[in-house]
């Protein structure tokens, strides 16, 4: 991680930031849990869904803020285990694989229909994350291996240069990667009923959960 400076706002934020959205979506899970299924709480099933999405999109507004000091917090978060790290897609859980959290048999023909236009739509989307990343990769290491071509007095500032355009580029796809999980929560909660998108963002929840605790 970046060195920071002891004792600044940014250390404090790298420190807690993990820790207080488990606790966080400890809480939210309970409330998924907890809630009564009954059709006359249809009101309650809204309003739990919608500040389920809300906590997701704060989350990953504060994952984009501290990784502009250091894309490495949010890519590979040194808070998880080194078998969590591995399973890992760019800093989080795969937009596919929050898909497949959707109970297959309660839906209707419609919904069903809707949900695989969804994960055609994200596959795609995917890929082009993936592709960029790969870019990144390259271009970094070629930055690298260029700026050590320079002449002996300006190969330093030339290899931060090609480190700076690197994290710059990692930073926006740390973001697009939030961006497109959030895109999948609110694109599926859309085509479920209240009551299964509360089952639905459980199910997410339990999986955020279960990689902190690997």
């Amino acid at each position: 991680m970046t060195t920071i400076e002891a004792g600044s706002t940014e250390e404090v934020a790298f420190q807690v930031f993990p820790w207080i959205w488990l606790q966080l979506m400890q809480c939210v899970l309970d409330g998924l849990v907890d809630v009564p299924r009954e059709p006359v709480h249809e009101a309650e099933h809204r309003a739990l869904v919608a500040e389920v999405i809300d906590h997701h999109a704060s989350y990953f507004l504060i994952k984009s803020i501290l990784a502009l000091r250091d894309p490495a917090f949010v890519l590979y978060p040194p808070w998880l285990s080194v078998l969590a790290r591995a399973l890992l897609w760019m800093g989080g859980w795969r937009p596919t694989a929050a898909l497949r959290l959707v109970p297959a048999g309660i839906l209707s023909a419609e919904q069903a229909w809707a949900l695989e236009a969804i994960r055609q739509v994200t596959r795609a989307e995917v890929a082009v994350v993936e592709e960029e990343m790969r870019r990144v990769q390259i271009e970094g290491v070629v930055g690298l291996m260029m700026a050590g071509r320079a002449a002996v007095a300006a190969v330093a500032a030339a290899e931060k240069a090609a480190i700076e355009r690197m994290l710059a580029r990692q930073w926006t796809v740390a973001v697009v990667a939030d961006s497109l999980r959030m895109k999948v929560l609110r694109r599926v909660v859309a085509v479920l009923s209240p009551l299964q998108a509360v089952d639905f963002l459980a199910a997410v929840v339990r999986m955020e959960i279960s990689m902190h605790q690997m």
